[in-house]
């Protein structure tokens, strides 16, 4: 996931980070490194009154994931864990995918995954691919007048990890 000397990160995307999506705009200084999907499968779903896609922490239920690895530096990856609310709401966990190209190659990278889900979030549909179209009813943060659609995803009594 890290490498030490050259202190860079890999981190797979998901969501509204992808290109051209969004909150792309976040990963522009960052090093693109290819599409790839989950080794395992996790549920992608899209939830609360602002439309965020979340990857939940269950693995081995929904389907294997389509996104993208990044390659980010120190700083880009602390940028990326205040935009995500790292460690208070979702968490960064390393997992495994398979980078596309030039070869399948299976690496590890982070992601993040909201582990304390409300557990009605695993009865919505599940995507395999956040795409364009999933995004037009996407509400982003600046356009957004409270929080209080966290705590229609959000169990405040699980834990990081409890899944």
């Amino acid at each position: 996931v890290s490498t030490q000397s050259t202190g860079t990160h890999n981190v797979f995307v998901y969501g509204t980070l992808k290109r051209n999506l969004p909150n792309s705009h976040y990963l522009n200084d960052a090093k693109f490194v290819g599409d790839a999907v989950t080794v395992s499968e996790f549920p992608l779903v899209i939830a609360s009154r602002v439309n965020v896609p979340y990857l939940l922490g269950k693995e081995g239920v929904g389907h294997k994931i389509h996104g993208e690895m990044y390659s980010v530096t120190d700083s880009q990856l602390k940028e990326l864990d205040s935009l995500e609310k790292y460690p208070d709401r979702y968490n960064r966990r390393e997992i495994s995918v398979v980078l596309k190209k030039p070869e399948p190659i299976v690496v590890p990278c982070y992601v993040y995954i909201l582990d304390k889900f409300k557990d009605c979030l695993l009865e919505l549909d599940m995507l395999e691919d956040y795409t364009a179209e999933h995004s037009e009813t996407y509400v982003k943060p600046c356009d957004r007048t409270d929080l209080t659609h966290v705590s229609e995803v959000l169990d405040f009594s699980k834990s990081n990890l409890e899944q």
